[in-house]
């Protein structure tokens, strides 16, 4: 087993829940997730062509800002906030199974064998809107059936994230339990913690580098910042 993280690296994660991987998504990783999110881009784009919502793709603009811009010559349309199903490809295949990630989860997860679960996702955060503003949430809220299996979060982003432009917050410790009923979201849709228990938690910042990894369980408490940029904030979890 190929170790990737430290022996503190391990005790901070089991003694808090989560863990900020520096450096740890090699360039090939970062390539093949850019590929998959732009294609997904372009779909999105071609979609808003042929409604009439716009007349040209822009595809003289980078990534981060062209679906923002075109996405505010629209008319702000909802699209999909998190793409699964439309992102299945050989590259999103070769993400899940990429050696980096299964020896990170390796030492995460203290075992050589391992398997990915169904539920990744993509996270198109677009700037000013609460439609992807997702709340204080576990993600075990989402597989309940997993509750009593360690299942490791993985989420990378594929630009610096701070504050300004939606970082994630842990809260941190809480990974031992309890795990909430979930809560329906009535701003966002999304399923969350409940308002008095998110009023209990203490948030801490995340800000990072592409090639970072931000690793957590599945009880771990977290959410995304909003994005207060101009651009979009681009991002791949996997579990």
């Amino acid at each position: 087993m190929t170790l990737v993280l430290s022996t503190e690296q391990c005790d901070f994660y089991k003694t808090y829940g989560y863990l900020h991987a520096p450096a740890v998504i090699p360039s090939d990783l970062l390539d093949l997730m850019t590929t998959v999110l732009s294609r997904w881009a372009d779909d999105t784009i071609k979609n808003w062509l042929s409604e009439g919502l716009i007349d040209n793709p822009r595809n003289d603009l980078d990534l981060q800002h062209r679906l923002a811009h075109l996405w505010e010559a629209a008319g702000r349309p909802q699209y999909i906030r998190s793409p699964r199903r439309d992102l299945l490809s050989r590259e999103m295949y070769d993400i899940l199974v990429h050696s980096s990630l299964l020896a990170l989860a390796q030492d995460l997860l203290d075992t050589p064998e391992i398997s990915v679960h169904g539920i990744f996702n993509a996270r198109p955060k677009l700037p000013d809107q609460i439609w992807t503003q997702t709340p204080w949430h576990q993600d075990a809220q989402y597989y309940r059936d997993a509750e009593q299996v360690h299942v490791t979060s993985i989420w990378m982003p594929i630009q610096p994230v701070t504050e300004h432009n939606s970082c994630l917050q842990v809260a941190p410790g809480l990974h031992r339990g309890p795990l909430h009923e979930g809560w329906n979201d009535p701003e966002t849709g999304f399923l969350g913690l409940a308002p008095e228990v998110r009023e209990s938690l203490q948030g801490v910042s995340i800000e990072m580098q592409p090639g970072d990894a931000l690793c957590f369980t599945q009880i771990t408490p977290h959410r995304a910042l909003p994005n207060r940029s101009i651009q979009v904030r681009w991002s791949i979890a996997v579990r």
